[in-house]
This record gives structure tokens, C-alpha cells and sequence, in this order.
């Protein structure tokens, strides 16, 4: 139902109301909002006249307009006024093609899941989904709770687009509940995990099984660069040769334009200077194709090594891929547990857990973090904060009249009974 009113200007007496009568000459504007015939929502709005496409004054003129508006189209002309699934997509693409290259490609990858699993169902048009429909696209998924509340709100995302579009009246995903926040805390590597990494670098092989080759020393110019800068896969495969000055490799800018660098010790300089450089303007990546590729294969690698070094290892059934086809018997393989990002907490952990520490702040400026973030993951090394804590306690203790009482009865052997 469409419901008409006006909105009258300000030089009108009924101006701050919606009062069908007007004083005012020419009769102010008369707007409309609600849902046609159509099922589709409009916001409020001005009321156009279609055939001679000025707005609409007359009272009566846009009743006569606002009634055929409510009419329900035929079943061919309702079919042709819905948006097909397919259309929404990729307009919503359009619109979030000015993002980064890794947003774009995450939201490709769940609206290409999102519309194969609506088309199995026969669902070809946006309004045709339910909040059923996506409970189960919800139920399959089985990325880590990070990544499905991630994609739970482009889902949101994608739907809110679909109203705003007025392709939909309401949106279906909007009900579905929060995803718990489970995130487990990223351990470091110990220090006999740490030399077993390094003592097993010269193991690496190239793609025809050769050891200590071109390979292996990159793989250890990585490494350290993670070890000592804390940063990322992700940045360290994107370093540049000018972000490096002696011993010093800037690991990001800030948003204020000002460089943050890392000194590291001379021989990860060294190594850096010594292993094969993938291009002029890099050291671990050609420049071309995607970064998020490159970044893939380099965790990849360092599988390998973890997997090479006995570092969490167990061992698990997989499938092998032989002549293109699954092979029908399982094999035993061995897998790591370890992840790069963990390069990056080892870091800290010996960075806090020192007698002369460095600072959350500090430690904030090296990674590029907020404070809060390091906070909730890094804070549990600092022993200075366990020390005030605790510091804190004994002087409570001392000012505090029932621990007082408390003692001296305990001097004198007696037991405290409460009155």
C-alpha cells in the first residue's frame, strides 16, 4: 500500500505537517512511500506524473497514479520486473570495485558459493530467498569462526544492497544471529622449536630435489626477515629493495606518511644481500600477478620446513592426486600445525619477556597495531604489568582493616569467626 501526503515548503502555512490541504499557490509538492503492487519498497519520494513527467500537485491526479501503482502486474510482466540473482551480483561487484584487490576477491569467492548453492535450490531471483535458504548456506561452512563472521556480514552486505536497490523489500540475512568470536591465541615458537627452523633450512628442496640451493637461501632471508621485523607473510613477501637501508627495513608507513623501520642484526641483512632476488624491485616476488598467490606459496614453503624441522607435527590421512584423478586408498601424510604469524608473536614474547622489556607502546609502533590489539594478544609477556598488579595487591593488603584483622588473629592463633 502506497501512501500519499505532502510536503509542504517552507513559505506554507502547513510547513512541518503533511496535511493534504495547502493554502499556499502553487499547492506544494505531494510525495509518496510504501510498497506497489510489486511487492518493491519505496522510500519517501516525490510523485512524478508519467505521462507528462512533471511532479504531481493535484490531490486527486495522485491518487489516480498511487492506485495503478498498487495493481499487481501480470505473471509476465511481474516475472520481467523482478532482479534476477545473477544481475545483483554483479552489480554489487561494480560497487565494491574500488576496494582492495584482497576485498574483491573475497567477496567473489562467497557470492560465487552463495549463488551456486541458491541456483541448486531453483532460486533464481533475489526476492525468491529465504532466511531459510541462508541457515543452510550458514550450516556448511567450515572456516575458522573469523572467517565465517567475515563473510556473514558481506552476506549482510550484499542483501542491504538488494534493499537500497529496492530489488528487495526486506533483507533475508538480516535475522541470522552473531557467530561466537573463537579465535585461539597464537603461541610462539620456544627457542629449541626456533633452531630446529633454522638448522633445517639448508633441507629445503628446489622443484627437482636439489638441497642448499637458491631455495633454501631465500627461504632463510625470509625467515629471519619475519623473525626479526615481526611482520606479516603477506608484507614480507611484498618487501622492496628501497625499504631496506643497511640494517634498518622499514616495515610500514603510517597513515600520516611517516616510515616505521626495524633494525635487525647484520647477518639478516647479509642473508637478504646473498639469496636470489625474484625481481629489480623486490626481493621475494616478481611484481606480477597476484600478491595474495605469491603469499600462498611462500606459506607453502614454510610448511615444508616446519614439516622438515619437526616442529608440531602429526600426521593425517589425505587423498594424493595421481594422473589428474583421486587415487580411491588414502595415504598417510605429515602436517604442521605451525603458521608463519607465529614468527611474528616469538617476536614479542622475547621482546616482553626480558629484564629490560620493550613497552606495549613500543611494541604497538613496531607492528602497526592498536593498542587495544596488542593488549588482547601480547600482554600476557609483559611481566611489568603482573608486577604493579601484584604491587598494587600488597599495598591494599596493608591499608586494608580486614586483612588486618585478619593477620593479627593469625598471630595470635586464633581462628576468625564472623560475628
Amino acid at each position: 500500500m502506497l501512501n500519499v501526503f505532502r510536503r509542504h515548503i517552507k513559505k506554507c502555512r502547513r510547513t512541518g505537517t503533511r496535511s493534504a490541504d495547502c493554502p499556499h499557490k502553487p499547492k506544494c509538492p505531494i510525495h509518496f512511500e510504501g510498497i506497489d503492487g510489486v511487492g518493491r519498497l519505496h522510500r519517501p519520494q516525490r510523485l512524478v506524473d508519467p505521462e507528462s513527467g512533471s511532479g504531481v500537485r493535484d490531490w486527486n491526479r495522485a491518487i489516480e497514479i498511487t492506485r495503478v501503482m498498487e495493481l499487481p502486474l501480470p505473471p509476465e510482466a511481474a516475472a520481467k520486473a523482478k532482479t534476477k540473482l545473477s544481475e545483483a551480483v554483479e552489480k554489487f561487484s561494480k560497487l565494491k570495485s574500488k576496494r582492495s584487490a584482497d576485498t574483491q576477491r573475497k567477496v567473489r569467492l562467497l557470492l560465487r558459493r552463495m549463488s551456486k548453492f541458491l541456483e541448486s535450490l531453483g532460486k533464481i531471483y533475489v526476492e525468491d530467498v529465504t532466511l531459510g535458504d541462508l541457515v543452510e548456506f550458514r550450516h556448511g561452512w567450515t572456516d575458522a569462526n573469523t572467517t565465517q563472521r567475515r563473510n556473514q556480514e558481506l552476506l549482510r552486505s550484499f542483501f542491504k544492497f538488494c534493499v537500497d536497490s529496492s530489488y528487495i523489500t526486506r533483507s533475508p540475512a538480516k535475522p541470522l544471529d552473531a557467530i561466537t568470536k573463537s579465535r585461539p591465541k597464537t603461541e610462539p615458537f620456544s627457542l629449541d622449536e626456533m633452531q630446529r627452523i633454522i638448522q633445517a633450512l639448508p633441507l629445503i628442496a628446489d622443484e627437482y630435489g636439489r638441497r642448499g640451493g637458491y631455495i633454501a637461501k631465500q627461504t632463510k632471508a625470509f625467515v629471519l626477515v619475519m623473525r626479526y621485523t615481526g611482520m606479516s607473510i603477506g608484507d614480507t613477501a611484498k618487501l622492496e629493495k628501497c625499504d631496506v637501508d643497511g640494517t634498518r627495513i622499514r616495515t610500514y608507513r603510517k597513515k600520516t606518511g611517516e616510515d616505521v623501520f626495524a633494525r635487525v642484526p647484520a647477518f639478516v641483512a647479509q642473508a637478504l644481500s646473498d639469496a636470489p632476488h625474484d625481481s629489480e624491485r623486490y626481493f621475494f616476488w616478481s611484481g606480477k600477478g597476484l600478491l595474495h598467490t605469491r603469499s600462498s606459496k611462500w606459506s607453502a614453503r614454510l610448511q615444508r620446513l616446519f614439516v622438515l624441522a619437526g616442529v608440531q607435527t602429526r600426521e593425517i590421512l589425505k587423498r594424493t592426486r595421481a594422473g589428474g584423478k583421486l587415487k580411491p586408498q588414502l595415504e598417510t601424510v605429515t602436517v604442521s600445525t605451525a603458521t608463519p604469524h607465529m614468527f611474528r608473536h616469538t617476536l614479542v614474547r622475547d621482546l616482553l619477556d626480558r629484564d629490560n622489556p620493550a613497552s606495549l607502546e613500543e611494541i604497538s609502533e613496531l607492528l602497526g597495531n592498536s593498542m587495544k590489539t596488542v593488549e588482547m594478544y601480547y600482554s600476557k609477556w609483559d611481566r611489568r604489568r603482573q608486577a604493579r598488579l601484584e604491587k598494587r595487591l600488597e599495598g591494599f593488603w596493608r591499608e586494608d582493616d580486614l586483612t588486618r584483622l585478619l593477620t593479627a588473629d593469625q598471630s595470635a592463633g586464633a581462628d576468625y569467626r564472623p560475628a
